[in-house]
């Protein structure tokens, strides 16, 4: 792919191939959010078989907004869940080839740092036309908690410029690799469906709900309907000479700049699960760009600094 043309996203953003769905099959939340975590770094430091992505507990407990004693556990078993799941494609010349989704895991004391084949690497950096694609934000995906909620949302923002898509019960089985206990049409429901549209439309920036599409009297699938939700109207409150103004509209040349002065200040060295300067500089660009995209707390951070250690003028 040509490099002026490769598409490229801040580290904010969840970026994956619309065949990396089918890493979803079957897994645990805690799979599905290691996998999400682990994908913006992979892309933005342009990572290798070799390069190990290391996650800490505290940055998953902070990120998923669960508790920090049980963070590190839950890192451990869902990486070792993910050595264990492959995945079957059919290479150049047509042959049969199994792969792990991941090929290596070490553990140090409170953090897990895993190792992607090149085959998922592709999935998480290459996107165009030949290898389409879907994106939406870290923060967002991450406040889903039920196991299904995950896949749907995926699959919402997949087709949310068509405003709908439909599944076969039989393709909902298979997709999502359900048990024989969803066999059961309103066990189906009840349990996998509700449950995950409610929290995507509770929780998300998408509102998505679903109607039955019938053969004669029988219900064979569902037609699932997704909405944007309306962004809300922006006025311009009144605000304190004292607040730190984090919507400041720095030129590109000043993103880069300051983001680069910011990613080498001891006070924000505890932000960074970065390899090198340059990709922490990178995520506090994006940060700079669009405040909203990491917590609120985060972001009064950087500006803070921005404002006080740098000889930046609004």
């Amino acid at each position: 792919m040509n490099e002026q043309n490769k598409k490229t996203y801040p580290p904010s953003w969840v970026v994956m191939q619309n065949s990396i769905q089918e890493c979803f099959k079957s897994m645990s939340i805690d799979e599905k959010r290691l996998l999400i975590l682990a994908s913006p770094i992979a892309r933005t430091t342009n990572a290798t078989e070799k390069d190990a992505i290391a996650i800490t507990a505290e940055k998953f407990a902070m990120e998923c907004n669960i508790k920090t004693h049980s963070a590190y556990k839950s890192l451990v078993d869902a990486s070792k869940a993910l050595i264990k799941r492959y995945f079957c494609y059919l290479d150049e010349k047509g042959r049969k080839t199994y792969c792990n989704w991941v090929i290596r895991a070490r553990y140090e004391d409170g953090s897990v740092s895993i190792c992607f084949p090149d085959e998922v690497l592709l999935m998480l950096k290459e996107f165009d036309k030949l290898n389409p694609y879907t994106k939406y934000k870290k923060d967002i995906v991450l406040k889903l908690k039920k196991d299904y909620s995950f896949d749907f949302y995926h699959l919402a923002k997949k087709h949310q410029a068509m405003g709908q898509f439909e599944m076969s019960l039989e393709l909902i089985k298979i997709e999502f690799g359900l048990p024989e206990s969803y066999q059961d049409l309103s066990n189906l429901k009840k349990r996998v469906i509700t449950p995950s549209l409610k929290e995507i439309t509770e929780n998300t920036d998408i509102n998505l709900t679903y109607e039955n599409i019938k053969s004669g009297r029988s219900v064979v699938g569902f037609k699932f309907i997704v909405k944007e939700k309306p962004k809300p109207k922006l006025t311009a409150p009144t605000r304190d000479t004292k607040t730190i103004d984090m919507f400041c509209n720095l030129s590109d040349a000043q993103i880069n700049k300051y983001s680069a002065i910011l990613s080498q200040l001891s006070e924000l060295s505890d932000l960074s699960n970065f390899p090198d300067y340059a990709s922490f500089a990178l995520w506090i660009s994006g940060i700079l760009r669009d405040p909203k995209s990491v917590r609120e707390e985060t972001a009064k951070r950087i500006f803070k600094s921005l404002h006080s250690k740098t000889d930046f003028k609004p």
